[in-house]
């Protein structure tokens, strides 16, 4: 198995004159977890009604209220319809708080475009073009304390959820990591990527949505400090580089025996496949433990329906560790794609603390 590196980050904004893209203020005291109205319930413990949509357990959405980012829901920290600049990606990229990923500057990798969006005028296009190499791209989003610049303290949370809505090409074949959800110490704005290495549940933790070749047959790649680990890795790996390499980020993977600790799959039964040539909702989530404790979950929706739930995680040892970051990534290396541009396109995203939903 190659080297997968593994990075996770996240994304702040601000209201910008045009668009509705949106820094919000802090999430609103939660309501009460009774449903009046006898809704059932979904796995995380929401309620669904004929009146509103799915919500977290204690928060309602009323008939007829559309969320978007001039009136967000409830938890929300960031919105994003990408109409600032007007399809100008400098003037959006300036004017927006997103902190530059990797590719921004090659619109052979992103860029905005105005063919193909879910509403509005504008969407996020990664076209993974032949004269880029056929690479992806990423936005990079940073819970900042303040003010979003790079080195910036962190906001800490113990759940976050991001949503977008996401068309694939009717030919998208490949992504080696797609969305992803994450966080570090609230000091440490840098990300400590762990590809190879065993997490010590103190740097950092994440998890990441990823689909599989040709099939689209979604699952989960996550790491945690007690995660499944490779322990005869010399047949296609230096497996001293590696265990120097994670001593090098405080991660002394080998200390009691040299072993390669690569993302765990996590796959729901049946198979859950992502559509192609249409726009779908993706929404995901992560929360995390109770430190050192197996009481972490994760969950992706599509399309509002619950595609795969995975309980009794241990992300994290260290009470400070928290999720402050999220990544709109479609992450394809030239080495991946076999000559093969990968297209995809992205458009309304949120960012919040509970359940967004697709309104």
């Amino acid at each position: 198995m190659p080297l997968r590196p593994h990075l996770i980050t996240v994304v702040l904004a601000s209201w910008a004159a045009v668009g509705c893209s949106a820094t919000l203020s802090d999430p609103p005291d939660r309501g009460s977890a009774n449903d009046p109205d006898g809704g059932v319930r979904d796995s995380d413990g929401g309620v669904r009604t004929d009146a509103g949509r799915v919500t977290d357990a204690g928060e309602r959405t009323d008939a007829g209220v559309a969320r978007n980012c001039a009136s967000p829901g409830p938890g929300w920290l960031y919105c994003e319809d990408f109409e600032r600049g007007q399809g100008d990606w400098d003037s959006f990229l300036s004017g927006s708080e997103f902190l530059d990923g990797p590719g921004n500057g090659d619109r052979g990798r992103v860029t905005l475009v105005s063919d193909v969006v879910h509403a509005g005028s504008w969407a996020v296009h990664m076209p993974a073009a032949a004269s880029s190499a056929y690479q992806g791209a990423s936005l990079d989003w940073y819970a900042c304390d303040g003010a979003s610049r790079t080195g910036c303290p962190l906001r800490s949370f113990d759940r976050l959820y991001m949503r977008v809505w996401v068309r694939f090409a009717p030919d998208h074949r490949y992504i080696h990591h797609f969305l992803s959800v994450g966080g570090s110490q609230p000091d440490d704005f840098w990300y400590h990527g762990t590809a190879g290495c065993l997490p010590n549940g103190s740097l950092s933790m994440g998890t990441t949505v990823d689909y599989r070749r040709d099939s689209r047959e979604s699952f989960f790649y996550s790491y945690s400090p007690d995660m499944s680990c490779d322990t005869r890795c010399d047949r296609y790996q230096d497996v001293a580089a590696v265990c120097s390499g994670c001593a090098d980020r405080g991660l002394p993977t080998c200390d009691e025996q040299p072993q390669c600790c690569w993302g765990n799959e996590l796959a729901p039964e049946p198979p859950v496949v992502f559509p192609t040539d249409r726009w779908f909702c993706l929404e995901m989530m992560m929360q995390a433990n109770t430190p050192g404790q197996r009481d972490g979950v994760q969950e992706y929706w599509i399309d509002d329906t619950n595609g795969h739930r995975v309980e009794s995680m241990m992300w994290r040892t260290s009470p400070t560790l928290a999720l402050n970051r999220a990544r709109l990534q479609h992450y394809i290396e030239t080495s991946d794609a076999n000559g093969h541009s990968n297209r995809v396109w992205f458009d309304d995203l949120v960012v919040s603390t509970s359940r967004i939903g697709c309104d």
